[in-house]
């Protein structure tokens, strides 16, 4: 089967569409005195900011913190 279209990254990026997010998870499998903390930086295609931040939360349930930020990547203002 071949696609009708192509979406690329750059497509994206260009439209406003590329979010970036900072997630705090615990590592598994550890002591709970012991808790270890690591940060990932997630990126996700998403038309709006309360939906990135629902793709993430509903992608990593468990996290410690979630900040996305107020502007989609590549854009100012």
């Amino acid at each position: 089967m071949k696609p009708d279209m192509n979406v690329s990254w750059a497509e994206h990026l260009k439209n406003g569409n590329v979010w970036r997010a900072d997630v705090e998870l615990a590592m598994q499998d550890t002591p709970e005195d012991d808790e270890i903390i690591y940060s990932v930086q997630v990126y996700v295609v998403a038309p709006t900011q309360a939906l990135a931040q629902y793709i993430i939360a509903t992608m990593y349930p468990n996290y410690e913190t979630l900040f996305i930020d107020d502007n989609p990547v590549g854009t100012t203002a």
